[in-house]
């Protein structure tokens, strides 16, 4: 979006200890037997909301919706996890720069020091570019975002998008915004790749900029800016590598923590009753009844591309998390249709959507990439713990096999999987799920009576997952490297190197060669692809 606002309050009360799903986990998982645990669907909880109810206390509505999340959630319940340092307090990033990117030097962090920031609120800026590109240049941007990359990258409105970039002057938010996602696009194109050099190292100096001198009054963050950071980190992913991506991501997870988009649905509001307040709905002359509702939807569905993007850069490393799943107030983002449509529709929030059979691209990447997190959670905690741990560790595994296997069984297929880059990203997701958890029991430090046939039984799982990656990879080609998901290159590679891992039991090299073969089509626009391909040492055959 590329209006002034909305602008997010951030002078809420601040964190709160309680936990959602992670309480008491392992008092219930100590029940478990060797049948199938079912999952209830959890209905959402419904709020009226009218003027007088919005004045009362947000502490005690939250508590309210707290209570009601926990009495009915019992069987998603997730166990207390300790504090873990941010990856972004790293001392000494040093160690993660790249080499210099373009001609011109830039200075790469991943700190905000906002107390030696200007105090001035920012001013409306002129939004001529410093890159001289024509107009019709930055039409077919435009429509190159909208073509390939919102797909994977869906915050952006499109007639709101286009109606403002018809105005005359933009403010600084919109520029960064409007900036970086001609960025992405001309990353995804072969005509204008050379061009997003320029364009990136423009984008980066604007957000510099503009992003900090306006978080100085501290309780204002434009959502513009938050949606810029974001595109940047997978601008970043796909042509610098991970590291940078990471820093830069680091930036833009700060950003929506201040602005405190994990709280949108915190107060209970209802959309059709209770409108988000924005900028752009109050300068514009439009009066269709579901602006309020593409506002708020752009904020939930911004926090959610930050909550996904944590979760699959983790992945990378297994690297800490930022931010967690335990105390989210936001619903998860309507269908595409409803947001672009401006059709209103109440949506779940995460612990009820992880039951349901039918959901949306983007919802069921989302749940899948919280599984996904959970499992490496799970890896880092008790991978290497004695053997007085064993049944924690046991308990814990086949709750997230199972919570895996019903995920898979829930996914439809369709035809669009083939067309569609978030669907078929979500399918070798949940694959790679089951590959990862097969990995973690092959790298405990202990061993058991049982472990040999238990680590049998998560060999043959995952040999089933990595095929069926290497069928859905088959899709890439007929897809195009210019529209494939950012993290797909890591789906691929995993499946090939388990492959190649177990390549005495399984003996299945042409399949490993596919995988190959497509990371090697997809190296020259996405730079994961290219690190997999040095990283197996092995190079696609001809």
């Amino acid at each position: 979006m590329l209006t002034q606002g909305p602008i997010i309050k951030t002078n809420s009360k601040p964190g709160r200890e309680t936990h959602i799903m992670l309480d008491d986990f392992d008092i219930q998982a100590s029940g478990l037997n060797d049948q199938d645990i079912s999952i209830t669907s959890v209905p959402s909880p419904v709020v009226t909301s009218t003027a007088g109810a919005l004045a009362t206390s947000a502490s005690s509505t939250k508590s309210g919706i707290l209570a009601n999340l926990k009495a009915t959630c019992t069987d998603l319940l997730w166990p207390d996890w300790p504090d873990w340092p941010d990856w972004q307090d790293i001392n000494n990033t040093s160690s993660l720069m790249l080499p210099e990117f373009t001609d011109t030097t830039m200075t790469l962090t991943d700190h905000l020091d906002i107390d030696t920031l200007d105090e001035s609120p920012p001013t409306t800026a002129n939004s001529s570019s410093k890159i001289n590109i024509t107009d019709l240049i930055r039409v077919e941007l435009d429509q190159l975002y909208f073509d390939r990359v919102q797909a994977f990258c869906p915050i952006i409105h499109r007639r709101r998008y286009f109606a403002l970039v018809a105005q005359d002057n933009h403010t600084p938010a919109q520029i960064c915004l409007q900036s970086a996602m001609r960025t992405l696009a001309a990353a995804m194109s072969a005509h204008w790749s050379n061009l997003s050099k320029q364009l990136y190292s423009e984008t980066r100096n604007l957000l510099e900029t503009h992003s900090q001198a306006q978080v100085t009054l501290r309780d204002k963050v434009h959502l513009e800016h938050i949606q810029a950071w974001l595109l940047l980190s997978h601008y970043e992913l796909l042509r610098i590598g991970v590291h940078q991506a990471m820093l830069t991501a680091g930036r833009a997870f700060r950003f929506v923590q201040m602005a405190r988009l994990s709280d949108i649905d915190a107060l209970g509001n209802d959309i059709q009753v209770s409108p988000v307040v924005s900028d752009y709905s109050s300068s514009s002359t439009s009066t269709e009844p579901g602006e309020n509702f593409v506002d708020a939807e752009e904020w939930r569905r911004t926090f959610w591309l930050a909550f996904t993007f944590d979760r699959l850069l983790c992945l990378q490393n297994e690297w800490p998390l930022t931010l967690q799943e335990e105390m989210i107030f936001t619903r998860l983002p309507a269908p595409e249709e409803n947001f672009q449509n401006n059709q209103p529709i109440r949506m779940s929030f995460l612990p009820e959507a992880m039951a349901q059979s039918t959901l949306s691209p983007f919802v069921e990447c989302i749940v899948m990439a919280t599984l996904h997190g959970r499992c490496t959670t799970h890896r880092r905690l008790y991978a290497k713990e004695s053997e007085t741990r064993t049944e924690h560790f046991d308990i814990r595994q086949r709750w997230l096999a199972m919570a895996v296997e019903r995920r898979v069984r829930m996914l439809v297929p369709s035809p669009a999987v083939d067309s569609d880059p978030m669907l078929l990203f979500t399918h070798m997701l949940a694959y790679r799920t089951s590959i990862h958890l097969s990995n973690t029991i092959q790298q405990t430090a202990w061993r058991t009576v049982d472990h040999g046939v238990l680590e049998a039984a998560y060999q043959h799982t995952a040999a089933k997952a990595a095929s069926e990656i290497v069928r859905l990879a088959k899709a890439v080609p007929s897809l195009s490297p210019f529209k494939a998901h950012p993290f797909l290159p890591d789906t691929l590679a995993c499946a090939a190197t388990f492959l190649t891992t177990h390549a005495s039991t399984l003996g299945d090299s042409d399949s490993v060669q596919h995988l190959l073969r497509v990371l090697g089509e997809l190296q020259d626009t996405h730079s994961l692809a290219g690190e997999y391909l040095q990283s197996l040492k092995i190079r696609p055959r001809d």
